[in-house]
Formats: structure tokens, sequence, C-alpha cells
């Protein structure tokens, strides 16, 4: 009996690893992109000898990308190379006005400390809240198959509800005064595509993997995690 055929429609990193998954279960998967490369928003331009990432520029939460290939008995190594940055980023307030991000959680809570004296130890409270979260996140939603609403309301998010009706943006003004560092543990819950000021603060998981897991970038651009994602679902297939 020939194997069930499914049609995914787009390329982008979500298309590429269900396509792994489900083929890895026996299905005949087709991608259908309309692009006349794979990648989706992670596309790759290349013009008089220069190549471009269009997408994404951030590489966080690596373990989430390494299980992710450990699930086809593979690793992330066996396709890319990563390469830790630092500074992580440097985010600017105005012209010759900015603040480095070091990729040394000790060194970040230093700067916190150089700009208003009591917020390392604050920082740490927050990143140890976030910390928390973080494994609730990963370990006990995200992968998680989506059908059930008790999926997401459980034992350990019940008792986080506060942190469902709290912001962001309020929770960041309850650890630190200055403005500047404000706008930084704001920061990376943009990549969520939301506002600070409307994103529920348990999602502060967000800045434990900024502080402490690091930014990352693969050796030739984020296009080179496509690349891995296309050659794996080939194998697969």
């Amino acid at each position: 009996m020939s194997s069930k055929k499914i049609i995914i429609v787009g390329s982008g990193f979500s298309s590429l690893s269900a396509s792994c998954y489900l083929a890895s279960k026996g299905f005949d998967v087709t991608i259908l992109e309309k692009n006349k490369t794979v990648g989706g928003r992670a596309r790759q331009l290349k013009r008089d000898g220069f190549v471009f990432d269009i997408g994404p520029t951030f590489y966080w939460m690596p373990d989430v990308f390494e299980r992710f290939f450990n699930d086809f008995n593979t690793s992330t190594k066996d396709y890319y190379n990563l390469n830790k940055l630092n500074p992580a980023y440097q985010i600017y307030f105005g012209k010759k006005d900015s603040i480095s991000i070091s990729d040394n959680f000790e060194d970040i809570k230093t700067t916190f400390e150089g700009i208003e004296k009591g917020s390392a130890n604050k920082l740490q409270k927050f990143i140890d809240k976030a910390q928390r979260n973080y494994n609730i996140a990963i370990k006990d939603l995200v992968y998680k198959p989506g059908v059930h609403v008790f999926e997401i309301i459980n034992s350990k998010t019940i008792l986080k509800l506060y942190e469902f009706i709290l912001t962001i943006k309020k929770q960041v003004t309850g650890y630190v005064k200055n403005k500047k560092l404000q706008k930084i543990l704001e920061f990376p819950v943009l990549f969520l595509g939301a506002k600070p000021s409307n994103t529920p603060s348990f999602y502060n998981f967000m800045n434990y993997a900024d502080f402490k897991l690091g930014t990352w970038h693969p050796e030739g651009g984020m296009y080179e995690v496509v690349k891995a994602m296309t050659s794996l679902s080939k194998v697969l297939a």
C-alpha cells in the first residue's frame, strides 16, 4: 500500500520541520513554494556579489534547534557551525548613545549596576523567574500537539495566572527604574511580534534565552539553517 500524500504550502521553518516529521512517519510529502528558493521569510538575497539574509538575524534558543535535529539522530554540527556573538548585540538610543550587551550574564549584571545602583541583584531575580518560565514553556508547552486547551492550562501554568495578566512592560518597571534598562528588558518580546505593553509577563522567558543562552550566528548566515533543514527533509523523503 502506497504512503499517504501530504502537500504543504510554503517552505518556511515550520513547513520544513513539518515535512521532516511527516516524512519520518512514512508520508509522501510535497512542499509548494511560490518563490524561486525555499525558506519563506528566511530566504536569502544574492545581488552584485553580496549575500543577504532577508529575514531572521538572531539565532536564539539553540537548544530548540538542537532538539529538532536530534529527533532525526543528527545534530546541528552535522550541517553548520555556530558562533556565539560577543557582544551579543548593541542597543542604540540615539546618536553616540548605546549600550552593549555581553555574551556573559555576570558582565550584563555589571553593566546594569553601572547604570542603576542595585539593579544587578534585581536583574538576577528577574532572570531566575524567567528561567523557571522558560522551563515550563519549552518543556511543558511548546512540544504539545495543540489539540486541547488543557495542554496550556495545567498544574504549572495555573500557578502562573498572575503572570498572564501582568504585562512585560509593567513587570519590568518593578525591577528597574532606568528607562534604558527597561527598554533592554522589553526588547526580546519584539521577536514574538508583540508589544511589551500587551504581552503577558510570562513571556519573560525570552529574556532568559537572551541573557543566559546567548545570541548565536551560523557561519554563512541564517540561510544555512534553511539549507540544513532542506537537506534533512530530502534525506527523509
